[in-house]
């Protein structure tokens, strides 16, 4: 068993985006080892959803911003060599 797992880490934000992205692909990977115990399953999984919101809310920004800047004309179009 993997009894080395360090306490669970709260979503705060100070993390970028990067930072809950490799949290929860740690987290994903130590599920998918099916050696955590019931109990850090469960809390596992309940850190890695908080992550995936995180996740989906700074996407959406991220998605929000990009489309304000493309109204006001402030992105110009990519042109690949």
């Amino acid at each position: 068993m993997s009894a080395s797992k360090k306490s669970p880490t709260t979503v705060n934000d100070q993390q970028s985006f990067a930072e809950r992205l490799a949290a929860l692909e740690s987290i994903v990977k130590n599920m998918e080892s099916g050696e955590l115990p019931l109990e850090a399953a469960l809390t596992a999984y309940t850190e890695g959803m908080q992550l995936l919101q995180a996740c989906q809310t700074s996407l959406q920004q991220a998605e929000q911003t990009v489309m304000i800047l493309n109204q006001q004309q402030q992105l110009t179009p990519f042109e690949a060599n």
